[in-house]
This record gives structure tokens, C-alpha cells and sequence, in this order.
């Protein structure tokens, strides 16, 4: 579980790991992360990320990076970036949401984590 701040730019990471807490490496990997308002309600938003695809942090932009959060991070760590700029979660107006990450590779599909997420709405 965890909370956006509205406004604000939402920046972490995640590591995929085994049992024995070795990093799994995401190397022919795809990822996908939805938001939405309840199970099988209207999406909020979705992330979706192939190898391959490039981002960009700016205020506007919304992704999933299987290169970690510096978008620079090997494959073989395990680390999946989660970003929303903040022009993205000023749009956001829920109060509560669910999640989850699914990773994708060939036909095999695992859900990573769920849970939910609240909107700490701004002032200013």
C-alpha cells in the first residue's frame, strides 16, 4: 500500500527477487501496473513496459522502467521504476484506488504485488 501525494512527483522502486533473495533478471521480461477504482472498475491509469521502450521524467509523463527508477539500472537487478510526474497526479481525483504489477515472459505471467493506494489531496 501507498500513497500519492496530489501534485506531487511519485518516483520508487521495486525489486523483483527470489526466495533465497537473489534479484530475478528481467531480461525478456514485459511489466504492466493499473490503478484503478475497484476490482474490475474503471482504470485510472495503466503503465505498461517492453525492453526497449525509452522514458523520460518530465511533469507529464506516467511509466513502468524495468531498468529501475534511474532508468539506467541492469536488467539482471531486479528493479522495476514506478513514476508519475506531477502534472499526471493533479489530474488524479480518487479518494482510494487498487494496484497491481504483473511481469509477462513468454506465456508465463506472475502478479508481483497489489494493494492499494490514497490520494492525499493538495491545498495549494
Amino acid at each position: 500500500n501507498f500513497t500519492i501525494e496530489q501534485g506531487a512527483t511519485v518516483d520508487f522502486e521495486i525489486q523483483y527477487k527470489d526466495s533465497a533473495g537473489t534479484p530475478i533478471d528481467l531480461s525478456g521480461y514485459s511489466a504492466k501496473m493499473v490503478l484503478r477504482t475497484s476490482t474490475g472498475g474503471e482504470a485510472i491509469k495503466s503503465l505498461a513496459s517492453n525492453l526497449g521502450d525509452t522514458y523520460t521524467k518530465a511533469s507529464g509523463s506516467s511509466f513502468l522502467s524495468l531498468s529501475g527508477s534511474n532508468l539506467t539500472t541492469p536488467l539482471s537487478s531486479g528493479s522495476i521504476g514506478v513514476y508519475f510526474g506531477h502534472a499526471d497526479t493533479d489530474a488524479f481525483s480518487f479518494d482510494s484506488a487498487l494496484y497491481d504489477i504483473e511481469l509477462t515472459k513468454g506465456q508465463a505471467r506472475t502478479r508481483l504485488i497489489q494493494g492499494k493506494v490514497k490520494l492525499s489531496k493538495d491545498i495549494t
